[in-house]
């Protein structure tokens, strides 16, 4: 990637951090994993851009975004991001594990000249194999509002390559529940904002309100940012459907992924059984299945 694409006109020498860890081809997809709150089941992930710095670790697209999209890098950190995870999830797709990827989508990629996202990713598709069904593609409320007249029959093309539409980080801005009447949204994501601030009286009527609103519409609901178990059970109590957070994992590289699955799974069953097992009979142990019931329970 030339540094021709700052708009400042700067050179290679010039740029920032992020911008030369990105020419270099250091950024990359990281996966967070999604899974269903009744049966703890893993189903999704969701693809993230991360930058594995070789002192500090690894650094979230939060903060290199700004300098991307300064450098007007945005349509080439998309398409990174996409044809990487969508070869990844055609890797998984063909070992049977089914999972879904969910990619987002900046307010910028929409107004790229010359550039048509949903011919990309098709292109992408059928290179890796990928039907269109196992993808699902995130966009924030801002980019639903400010994104622009051609944003609604994007999405409308991207849905009929099979792919599904949530709205990320739902709750956080202007985008009314009633305009979601207008668009082929299946899923909200419930910002993790209000799931942080659960036990607050307001928050919790909020995150009912549109639980029940959205289900009204047939939306399903995500929670995202669950750090505790009890969380996880007010959640499923007001009625979503599926979490994200830290208590189920952080951001894993592709390669971890299989096998974060397979563990997860094996636990989740694990701890059905013996809450099937306690309901026909007292001899249980109630401290089996303790680990897991922490996330699940």
């Amino acid at each position: 990637m030339g540094w021709d694409h700052n708009q400042n006109g700067n050179d290679r020498s010039s740029a920032p951090t992020f911008v030369r860890a990105f020419e270099r081809g250091e950024i990359e997809a990281y996966y967070l994993p999604k899974v269903d709150l009744r049966s703890g089941r893993g189903i999704g992930v969701e693809a993230l851009a991360r930058w594995e710095h070789p002192n500090s670790g690894l650094t979230a697209a939060a903060d290199f975004l700004g300098d991307l999209e300064t450098a007007g890098l945005m349509r080439e950190l998309t398409e990174l991001i996409v044809r990487s995870s969508i070869r990844a999830a055609g890797d998984w797709w063909r070992s049977g594990l089914g999972l879904q990827l969910s990619v987002n989508l900046s307010t910028r990629v929409f107004s790229q000249p010359e550039w048509s996202l949903d011919q990309f990713v098709t292109e992408a598709l059928s290179s890796a194999g990928l039907p269109g069904k196992a993808l699902q593609f995130e966009v924030t409320e801002d980019a639903l509002v400010n994104g622009g007249e051609d944003v609604p029959s994007t999405l409308e093309r991207l849905s009929a390559l099979g792919a599904t539409v949530a709205i990320d980080d739902f709750g956080t801005g202007h985008f009314s529940l009633r305009q979601l009447m207008d668009l082929p949204i299946e899923e909200i994501k419930i910002d993790r904002s209000l799931i942080l601030g659960l036990d607050a009286d307001d928050n919790r009527a909020i995150v009912r309100s549109a639980i029940h609103v959205a289900h009204q519409l047939g939306i399903r609901v995500v929670a995202e940012g669950i750090e505790t178990s009890g969380q996880w059970r007010q959640l499923r109590s007001l009625g979503a459907e599926r979490a994200q957070g830290f208590l189920i994992a952080e951001p894993l590289p592709a390669r971890e992924v299989p096998a974060w699955l397979a563990a997860w799974n094996h636990r989740a069953r694990e701890l059905s059984s013996i809450k099937r097992l306690r309901r026909g009979s007292k001899a249980v142990p109630k401290e089996a299945g303790k680990t897991l019931a922490e996330a699940t329970a």
